[in-house]
């Protein structure tokens, strides 16, 4: 009996070979047809049955290895049911049209329908187009086709993105670290690919005992070291590269949400404890502070509401710049504003920055943290007319420059985490009267928020004592 499902399994693997043979001699049967439709003097009639004939064999070919690899599991039920009733639909249309160009002339009985041929051709060859988005949607995941498309074109046809709920805790310190913190993460940028109804690689995230189970390759998790982890290292890949998770064309994850994720890991993969029974650095806490509003940085959209039409994309300069591991992401389908994200280029430096001007007019996000950037750099980015967020954590920047960012007038937000500013150099930022958000902790000096328009955030985040911690806040 497990020889036989060994081998019913083994055989099935070559669903994937088999299945583009009818593919290819239907539609090749369908096409001589058309010629004939087209030129009344051609006459592929015995070319035509011997194609249906093929196809037709290939085609229940296919079925069974497809039924026989659905066996194995990991594919979303519903979308699994539509193509494999599609494909056995295939085959019985494409043998009933061969039994017809087979029996023409010999019998009466079919005349009606026998005259629908081309008809019935055309209906396969449709059923074939269903069957294979079906087909790509449980190899690829859903929108593999869809979110492809051209942004233009998108617009035409009104295709919107997915609007992904935002989970706001009203309590994040007493949240469960991993129910309600890390586990809606996974779900929302991992589990298409790797849940419970499509494991890829062998590898299912939907339950604290699969995520632990690991995949074909092996565990992915170590635990108490997220650079042992084959997750996090996947998570951190730089875009395009091939092994990176999310895949290009998914709902990219954040960098706050791989922060997250490297924390957990780190703290030792518990999946009991509340958020306030491990210990947080300020900028984790700070991070977990934010889930309990709206605000992320993929939740800004509103803010770009007003701004003018934005010009065209030069792409050859995009495609360079990427190559270099400047990542440059459009902020919507919309538009051509875009954010800037040197997270896998720290390396990133002045000169970079005089590059960049020549699409001044389109950033409205700029991530500089962890980077090489000046304080000479300021000024440029001050002239930025559409820039609304500027991280600039842990970079070399001072007072100085501070001084010269003081003319954008139309900032929201700064990050200055780690820098070396000073209560001084923050009080060039007063004038601008649509900066909201500040976040300031790590710095060179102590803020008193009662002192600017803006909210301040300086960290200092007062969290409960227990016997299990090492380090007191």
């Amino acid at each position: 009996m497990i020889f036989l499902e060994e081998l019913g399994s083994f055989i099935g693997r070559f669903h994937p070979i088999l299945v583009h043979l009818p593919i290819g001699m239907l539609v090749l049967a369908f096409m001589m047809a058309l010629g004939e439709k087209l030129n009344k003097n051609a006459n592929y009639n015995q070319a035509i049955r011997f194609s249906l004939l093929l196809g037709s064999i290939a085609a229940v070919f296919a079925g069974i290895t497809g039924y026989l690899l659905s066996r194995n599991g990991g594919y979303e039920t519903d979308v699994l049911d539509f193509h494999q009733w599609l494909g056995i639909a295939v085959a019985v249309f494409s043998l009933f049209t061969y039994w017809l160009y087979k029996t023409d002339g010999k019998s009466t009985r079919f005349n009606k329908i026998r005259s629908q041929k081309f008809v019935l051709l055309l209906v396969i060859v449709l059923l074939i187009g269903f069957t294979g988005h079906y087909g790509g949607t449980l190899t690829h995941g859903k929108g593999y086709i869809k979110d492809a498309v051209p942004t233009n074109i998108k617009a035409v046809l009104g295709i919107k993105a997915e609007e992904e709920e935002i989970a706001v805790l009203e309590n994040v310190q007493e949240a469960q670290v991993y129910q309600e913190v890390i586990h809606p993460i996974l779900k929302a940028r991992c589990q298409s690919c790797h849940g419970e109804k499509k494991k890829e690689g062998g590898f299912a995230l939907h339950s604290q005992e699969s995520l632990l189970k690991g995949g074909d390759s092996g565990s992915l998790l170590s635990k108490g070291s997220k650079e042992k982890s084959e997750l996090y290292a996947r998570l951190i890949l730089p875009e395009g590269h091939e092994d990176r998770m999310p895949p290009k064309g998914r709902t990219p994850i954040t960098e706050n949400q791989i922060k997250l994720i490297a924390w957990w890991i780190d703290s030792g993969l518990d999946f009991e404890k509340k958020v306030k029974e491990i210990s947080q650095t300020e900028e984790i806490a700070g991070i977990l502070k934010k889930l309990e509003s709206a605000e992320d940085e993929g939740d800004v959209e509103m803010l770009y509401a007003n701004l003018p039409e934005a010009p065209s994309l030069p792409e050859n300069k995009i495609n360079a710049w990427q190559a270099k591991g400047i990542k440059i992401m459009p902020i919507s389908d919309n538009n051509n504003y875009v954010v800037i994200n040197a997270i896998n280029y720290p390396e990133l430096s002045d000169k970079d920055i005089d590059e960049l001007m020549e699409i001044k007019d389109n950033i409205v996000q700029l991530k500089l943290g962890h980077t090489n950037i000046t304080d000479n750099s300021l000024v440029k980015i001050a002239s930025l007319p559409n820039l609304i967020r500027l991280h600039l954590e842990y970079s070399q920047i001072t007072d100085k420059g501070l001084e010269s960012l003081g003319v954008a007038k139309q900032l929201n937000y700064v990050n200055l985490v780690g820098t070396k500013i000073t209560e001084s150099g923050l009080s060039h930022l007063e004038g601008i009267k649509s900066l909201q958000h500040i976040y300031a902790f790590q710095t060179g000096g102590k803020f008193d928020s009662q002192k600017s328009n803006s909210k301040i955030d300086t960290g200092n985040y007062m969290l409960p004592f227990l016997e299990s911690d090492t380090v007191k806040y």
